[in-house]
Order: structure tokens, then C-alpha cells, then sequence
């Protein structure tokens, strides 16, 4: 077995941030010594088939002044092979959002997930540094960690999952949340019509309000919707699972080529394609703050919303069951045009 070792900023700093070392013979985890420097503050054993696991930091109890808090976390499989490490954070019961480690000497994938490495495929121990908030005097930030057998999914633990999730709770004052949660807020995201390259920016995940371009595979799955033109559909936004068949596979450029949508192009099974449902509607756009204020928004059984024009407003549910919100700020007509939006959703 080896030791995966996650180390502070100032300490990456001397060690190179990333390194490992040898367990002893009689199995026993090779933390991070308990001491003043270094505490250890819980720690999570996360098995393949285990289920969730979970354990709670509270700030109180911390050093005055501490940063950090230090979680020793032992991962182990017997049957499916450890690919990648992922994260999440969640802060004041806001929802669950991508979250990266970053140090110096970290091996990633292209998502932002830990590259774990032949080595470590069916059993490793990470100690992970969490940041202790200063901008937070009540209520929680939560982390999830997980292990997955390929590529997963920030908002799908259970997606080619190998051993966790678990939660690791870092609880402030009395640890109470506020009773409204603000929307996430994405302002004049553009959208570009697809182009024979790839190299246009035509999808968005809702997750990060990133968008992405269709020669990047990597994250295929995280794209939630896109915008395309056709004379006969007019400006137009369509969920990825939905998105039209517009493309040339083989690109020669001939006539008479069958078309194909994104999963062929990608390489990327349909099923792993996100769904969206959208809607036109008279809601008030600005008035939207809370998460709560989207609660009266129903899924549609529509993926594809046609002849948008400057002022629309649509409203949409996500694969996730988040609901959200789009107010067109601009459109350019025509094949290599595009279209720029103002989106809110539920965290």
C-alpha cells in the first residue's frame, strides 16, 4: 500500500506538495503526526461497497487562529480500481459545488479530479488540509470525497463510484445555516453557433456558469445545454442529450454525409448526455434572488426552446432537478452567430 499525501500551501511550498511514502508492513496508516504543527483534526475510512461515511470539525474546539483542519482519509477497494479522487464543498447549505485542490506538483485529470495513479488503484490514505473560513461565524461548510473507477461527475456521487462519499462537516458557532439560499448568478454568458473545428464555445454546465467549447470531451458530460441556429428553429437553446444532429463526423466535407449529434462527435455515451427541459416565460427575471423564489418552476417536456429574441425570458430544470432561470441579453442571426444570456439557478 502506498500513502497519497495532500499537504498545507506553506508546506507544499518545502515538500513539493505531493509526494509518497511507504506504509509499514503491519498495515497500519501512516498519517499525519498529531502534533502542534500538524494536527490531525478526524479522520474517514471509505470502503468499495461501504456506503456513506461522515464526520464533523467544530471550529469551537480548533486553536485560536487556526486555518486549517486536517482530515486523514484511508481508501480502499478489493474488486474495481481507484481512478480518480473528487471533491465538493458545500458552504451554509448553499448546495454542493465543484471544488479543486490546488498545490503545487498535484496530478489532475481534465475535470479537476485527482489523478490517484497506478500505485494507489485499490488502497491509499490521503491527509487533506481544509481551509477554515474567516468570512463565516455561523453554520456549516461541507466536503464530500470520493473515489471513482473513470471519469465521474461533481453532481453525481453515485457515478462510477468505487469507495465514499464522505462527508467531512466543519461547523461554525452554533452551526446554523441561513433559511435562504441565494442563486447562483451567471451574467452575459455567450454562446457562440457551432463551428467545423470545434473550437467554439457552445455549451454551458449550470454547475460552474463555464462554458465550453466541442473539442473539449473532457467534460461532455458537465454541459447542460447549447445554442445553435437553423434557419427553421431561429435562435435556440437545446439540452446536450437533445442537441441536433449538425455535425460531420467523418470531415470530408461532402455532401450526402449523415449528420451527427454530440454523443457520436464526443465519443460520449448517450445516456451519460445531460437532459434539460425548457420553457418561455413571464416570470420576473430581476426579481429572482433566493433559490426559493424558482421553487414554482415545473419541468417542461420540451429540451429545445426555438426563435429566441432579445428580452425573452426562459425558465428551465436541469438534469439535477435545478431549477433556473434565463433572460436573453443579445442575439447575432446566422450560422456563425450567437447568443448572450443572463442565467440564475439553484445551487
Amino acid at each position: 500500500m502506498k500513502k497519497l499525501k495532500f499537504v498545507s500551501l506553506m508546506i507544499a511550498a518545502l515538500f513539493m506538495g505531493f509526494g509518497f511514502t511507504s506504509c509499514e508492513e503491519d498495515g497500519t496508516i501512516l498519517g499525519v503526526e498529531d502534533d502542534d504543527e500538524n494536527p490531525v483534526n478526524q479522520e474517514l475510512s471509505l470502503k468499495e461497497g461501504g456506503g456513506a461515511e461522515s464526520t464533523t470539525v467544530y471550529v469551537n474546539s480548533l486553536e485560536t487562529g487556526a486555518t486549517e483542519v486536517e482530515v486523514l482519509v484511508k481508501f480502499t477497494s478489493s474488486e474495481k480500481k481507484m481512478d480518480r479522487l473528487y471533491l465538493t464543498q458545500n458552504i451554509a447549505g448553499a448546495g454542493y459545488e465543484k471544488y479543486e485542490i490546488e498545490m503545487e506538483g498535484l496530478s489532475k485529470k481534465g475535470d479537476g479530479s485527482v489523478d490517484l495513479g497506478s500505485t494507489d488503484e485499490y488502497e491509499f490514505t490521503a491527509s487533506i488540509p481544509f481551509p477554515v473560513l474567516s468570512n463565516i461565524t455561523e453554520g456549516t461548510v461541507e466536503y464530500q470525497v470520493w473515489t471513482t473507477s473513470g471519469r465521474g461527475d461533481y453532481r453525481d456521487t453515485d457515478k462510477r463510484l468505487v469507495a465514499g462519499p464522505g462527508t467531512i462537516t466543519i461547523e461554525y458557532g452554533d452551526g446554523v445555516n441561513p433559511e435562504e439560499v441565494a442563486v447562483n448568478k451567471y451574467t452575459a454568458v455567450l454562446l457562440a453557433a457551432p463551428l467545423d473545428d470545434g473550437s467554439s464555445e457552445t455549451f454551458i454546465s449550470v454547475l460552474d456558469g463555464e462554458v465550453y467549447t466541442l473539442n473539449n470531451d473532457e467534460y461532455t458530460s458537465y454541459w447542460d445545454f447549447g445554442y445553435y441556429f437553423l434557419n427553421s428553429d431561429g435562435p435556440s437553446l437545446a439540452s446536450t442529450a437533445s442537441y441536433p444532429r449538425l455535425f460531420d463526423h467523418d470531415g470530408d466535407g461532402k455532401d450526402g454525409t449523415p449528420l451527427v449529434a454530440i454523443a457520436v462527435l464526443t465519443g460520449t455515451a448517450q445516456e451519460e448526455l445531460n437532459n434539460a427541459y425548457f420553457a418561455k416565460s413571464e416570470m420576473d427575471f430581476d426579481a429572482v434572488e433566493n433559490a426559493s423564489d424558482l421553487a414554482v418552476i415545473a419541468a417542461s417536456s420540451s429540451e429545445v426552446v426555438k426563435d429566441l429574441a432579445v428580452g425573452n425570458v426562459v425558465e428551465f430544470v436541469d438534469n439535477y432537478g435545478k431549477k433556473g432561470v434565463i433572460k436573453v441579453l443579445d442575439v447575432t442571426t446566422g450560422y456563425t452567430g450567437s447568443i448572450t444570456l443572463d442565467i440564475k439557478v439553484q445551487p
